[in-house]
């Protein structure tokens, strides 16, 4: 037991009264319950200075929230608007809000200011970064670990948007485990302030281009939406100069298509390329019901299926899609077997239009 002299003014002993009423007048009783009441075991509660810090970053959220620049909001309604809003990009103004690129100008500057922020706001984030000592480092990686899963995501999209736009870093890699996501992140050149970093684009902006065309022309979706519910889906999406050409009769060239989807002109794509755009223009077009690919080297094939059962129209489909292979500069020889189309590219060497013939009983 240590014996300490206390000097207590009058005004603290009427504070302590009734603790001093509980302790039957024991001065030294009364003191002990006030230290045990505002300094918990720091085993179960935590040190001093963890509990003052606690306090402060209390006090930080109540001043946030007084002050209208935060607001308190429902766990599961937070995660139901952030899954709701997965695939589309945040504008970058709304970024540069949360993330000041005056105040934030290295990657350790925003590491601290995320770990600050995560302790204030309650994330429960922890933030790390790798990268060698430079100065300005070509390629490095961040760590989040902690916190709910989909708010983790939110605050990476975030993060890695400031990235892109104040310090000319994209995202080369995205590896999510359970409770953490790990980002790699390389430097590139921006070549115009309108320019999406393609990593973050490739990540983080699946939906992107479809929620933003959706608030453009809202009507129309909407519309388009509701045809292809009540048909099942059983709908054709034809460009209008290929509608016309089918109209007059003609076959429509679907050649450009290809062109503008790859940048670049059709003889130029290599077929290991052609198939899988292929797969991805007719069947998102609904063209046909689907598209397998067979890509081994040297035995290459595709068959597609189709829900066509008249023979004109199958034909004509057969025809088309050779003119494109053709325009590719590709051998092939196809067959055609009630409701499926098969294009094989394993031939020897011989004249493309010889190849195309190969099949009997399809007269083009």
């Amino acid at each position: 037991m240590i014996r300490k002299n206390v000097s207590l003014d009058e005004v603290h002993l009427q504070k302590l009264q009734p603790l001093l009423d509980k302790n039957g007048g024991n001065l030294s009783a009364a003191v002990r319950e006030v230290i045990d009441l505002i300094i918990p075991d720091p085993e179960s509660h935590g040190t001093f200075e963890e509990l003052t810090g606690k306090k402060k970053y209390s006090e930080v959220r109540e001043q946030l929230i007084q002050s209208g620049e935060c607001v308190m909001m429902n766990q599961r309604a937070m995660k139901w608007l952030v899954k709701s809003s997965a695939g589309k990009l945040m504008d970058e103004d709304v970024v540069l809000e949360l993330l000041n690129p005056y105040l934030l100008t290295t990657v350790s500057e925003l590491k601290e200011f995320l770990n600050t922020s995560s302790k204030s706001m309650g994330w429960k984030i922890e933030v790390s970064c790798s990268f060698k000592e430079e100065v300005e480092p070509e390629s490095f990686t961040m760590d989040f670990v902690g916190g709910d899963r989909d708010f983790r995501d939110f605050v990476v999209e975030a993060v890695c948007i400031f990235l892109a736009c104040g310090l000319n870093f994209d995202v080369e890699a995205v590896h999510r485990k359970s409770n953490s996501i790990t980002i790699y992140l390389r430097s590139f050149f921006r070549h115009g302030m309108q320019d999406k970093a393609p990593g973050v684009r490739k990540y983080f902006g699946s939906k992107d281009v479809l929620y933003r065309e959706i608030e453009r022309k809202p009507a129309f979706w909407v519309t388009l939406a509701d045809l292809y519910k009540k048909f099942d889906y059983q709908r054709v999406n034809l460009d209008k100069d290929f509608f016309e050409a089918l109209v007059a009769g003609k076959l429509p060239d679907m050649t450009k298509y290809f062109e503008i989807k790859a940048g670049r002109s059709l003889h130029e794509i290599p077929l290991s390329e052609l198939l899988p755009l292929f797969k991805y223009l007719v069947v998102a077009s609904q063209l046909v019901s689907d598209v397998e690919i067979y890509a081994e080297k040297g035995k290459e094939c595709i068959k597609i299926r189709h829900e066509y059962s008249d023979e004109g129209v199958v034909l004509k489909l057969i025809q088309m899609f050779s003119n494109l292979f053709e325009a590719g500069l590709h051998k092939f020889s196809v067959s055609s077997v009630s409701k499926l189309i098969i294009f094989d590219f394993s031939l020897p060497d011989t004249s493309i239009r010889d190849a195309v013939k190969v099949s009997p009983g399809l007269d083009f």
